[in-house]
Parts: C-alpha cells; sequence; structure tokens
C-alpha cells in the first residue's frame, strides 16, 4: 500500500511541476499561480504546497529543472573530443534557446534582475552550472585560437545573444531564432573566430 502511495505521491508532484514549467515558459512566475498549476495538473491547490512548501519552492524548482535540461542538452550537442567550431557551440544553444527550457529562462529572468531571493539564487545556481560547460567547451576553442577573448567571456557573449534573442521574440514574433543564430555565427566568422578545429 505504501508503494502505491509513494507512486501516486511522485506523479502528483511530476503533473504540477510539468503543469507549472508549462505555464512559466507560456508567461512567467506570475502566470503559474497556485490556482492555475493545479488546474492545469488537474491537481488539488494545496497539493503544491504539501510537495513543494510554496509556490516560490515549486518555481524554483522549475528554474533548477529547466537548467538541468539545458545542461543535459549542451553535454548531447558539444563534444569532448572530435572538431571544434564556435557553430556547434551556437546551434547547441539555439536547440535550448528554442526548448521549453529556454522559454523559462526568458520569462524568469526578468522578475530576478533586481529581487534576491530563491528565485534569484535557483537561477544564479543553475546559470553558473551550465555556463562551466561553454567555458569548458570554449577554453578548448580559444587554445587553438590566439587572438580571441577568453571563454568566460565568450560564454557571456553566447548567453547574452540567447536572452536578447528569445527577449526580442517574446515582444515581437516576427523575430526569428534561427536566423539571429545564423546572424552570430556569421559575425564571429567575420570577426576571425575558429572553424572546426580536432580537439
Amino acid at each position: 500500500m505504501a508503494g502505491r502511495r509513494e507512486e501516486s505521491a511522485r506523479e502528483s508532484r511530476r503533473r504540477l511541476l510539468d503543469a507549472a514549467t508549462e505555464l512559466v515558459a507560456e508567461g512567467g512566475p506570475r502566470a503559474a499561480s497556485v490556482q492555475a498549476v493545479a488546474g492545469r495538473a488537474g491537481i488539488s491547490r494545496g497539493s503544491v504546497a504539501w510537495h513543494f512548501g510554496s509556490k516560490e519552492g515549486l518555481i524554483a524548482e522549475v528554474i533548477g529543472n529547466a537548467f538541468g535540461t539545458a545542461e543535459r542538452m549542451y553535454r548531447e550537442r558539444l563534444p569532448e573530443t572530435g572538431p571544434l567550431a564556435f557553430g556547434t557551440l551556437v546551434d547547441a544553444h539555439l536547440a535550448v534557446v528554442d526548448a521549453p527550457c529556454g522559454r523559462v529562462f526568458a520569462t524568469v529572468l526578468p522578475e530576478v534582475m533586481g529581487a534576491p531571493g530563491p528565485l534569484r539564487d535557483a537561477y544564479v545556481h543553475g546559470y553558473e552550472h551550465t555556463r562551466r560547460v561553454w567555458i569548458g567547451y570554449l577554453e578548448r576553442i580559444t587554445a587553438h585560437a590566439p587572438g580571441l577573448p577568453d571563454a568566460k567571456s565568450l560564454a557571456t557573449i553566447v548567453f547574452g545573444s540567447g536572452v536578447g534573442v528569445n527577449t526580442l521574440h517574446s515582444l515581437d514574433g516576427l523575430v526569428d531564432r534561427a536566423e539571429a543564430f545564423a546572424a552570430l555565427k556569421t559575425l564571429f566568422e567575420l570577426a576571425g573566430g575558429p572553424g572546426p578545429r580536432q580537439g
């Protein structure tokens, strides 16, 4: 009996997280009210507090999960050995930006920019982990390309471009993410960035 109850609790928690992720991706943390999350999940409102302590606890977990998904996506797309190219990182970043986790980042960032607290802490923590993946890949590129900025600065540019593209896309649906990232790759190539290199 306890096994069935635990399985039911895990399923309820997953449904709440999925519903909150969808709502945050669509309209930011404000769109993910306890009532809206519970309604979309088909679960009672009290379940949010029982599973996550509060709406803030739920949103912090949404942020953590989004960064976890992004980090897995980057690791899958950025080879640890073999050819290195800035375009590979840009393509991986486009995949993340286009995924629900990327939309979570775009809608949450304005909410956490000037507001210290658990949501900002969750965002910063996730960003730092994801940034380390970029830096590791970019350090391998910059080691073969003298004259390039350091890997940390390049990582900042890549992240900032994704935030900018998603923000502008949310303001103007005519902004095409793929075209914007293709332009970023072209700019990097024109500035003398590296093409494919063996790592």
